[in-house]
């Protein structure tokens, strides 16, 4: 990510008669940092750091994962409390739409990515998925239900790379293997916790909305909150979260 100020950055000593300048917004962030503040750390003030990025950051992409697995799952579990039989259509059907959207997004979520600061743009995805699922509850035909299925699928393509990108830049290549199995654990965890959710909308009892209508509003909800807590606490990329190295 290329730094904004517009201070140049000598590759030699000044002394150098072949002094290259080369300009802060043609440069990644880490050159920035790393210019004339190079340094070594013990090994206990690593394990401090790893842990309190461990603390900051594995919580929340656990969350997200739950989340999008979840979200992933309401199909099944709507199909269960009646969406196909008041949409007249099948499973497939949907399921085809909401991977059409994520395998043809998945080649501009990627190219945003690397040009976007990744916390923030994993917030934007999470909350127009959140907004797309609740307004599953609002579809009355299947052309409804597959425009929302399709932006569905569109923002969800962007966490399994941002995640990969995110553990990447906060973790050695010896650590990321245990990282990314905490928050892929989160898949089992979630099939559990939604089915509980389904369960206890199977018995609300209302006139205005049907149990598969309240199931996609209640997690749309849950899924919003998350957005939130993405947008400010989330990290961008390691030197901008400076109070890591506090």
């Amino acid at each position: 990510m290329a730094s904004t100020n517009d201070e140049k950055i000598s590759t030699e000593e000044k002394s150098n008669p072949h002094l290259i300048e080369v300009s802060a917004n043609q440069v990644d962030t880490g050159v920035v940092l790393v210019i004339g503040k190079t340094g070594h750390l013990s090994r206990s003030e690593t394990t401090r750091l790893r842990r309190k990025i461990d603390r900051h950051i594995i919580p929340l992409m656990c969350l997200l994962y739950a989340i999008q697995y979840m979200d992933k799952a309401t199909l099944g579990n709507a199909a269960v409390l009646g969406l196909l039989e008041d949409a007249h259509l099948s499973a497939d059907q949907l399921g085809t739409i909401f991977y059409l959207g994520y395998l043809v997004f998945e080649f501009p979520q990627n190219l945003c990515l690397q040009r976007l600061p990744v916390g923030k743009w994993l917030s934007f995805n999470i909350l127009v998925w959140a907004i797309a699922l609740c307004m599953h509850a609002a579809c009355k035909n299947v052309v409804g239900l597959f425009v929302v299925r399709m932006i569905l699928g569109m923002a969800e393509g962007c966490i399994t790379t941002g995640f990969m990108i995110v553990t990447s830049m906060f973790y050695t290549r010896t650590e990321q293997t245990l990282r990314v199995g905490y928050w892929f654990l989160m898949d089992g965890s979630a099939q559990i916790i939604s089915g509980f959710i389904s369960f206890g909308t199977l018995h609300m009892k209302t006139n205005s909305l049907t149990a598969w209508q309240w199931l996609m509003i209640i997690l749309g909800a849950l899924t919003m909150v998350t957005s939130v807590l993405f947008w400010f606490l989330f990290p961008t990329c390691p030197v901008r979260k400076m109070y890591f190295f506090q």
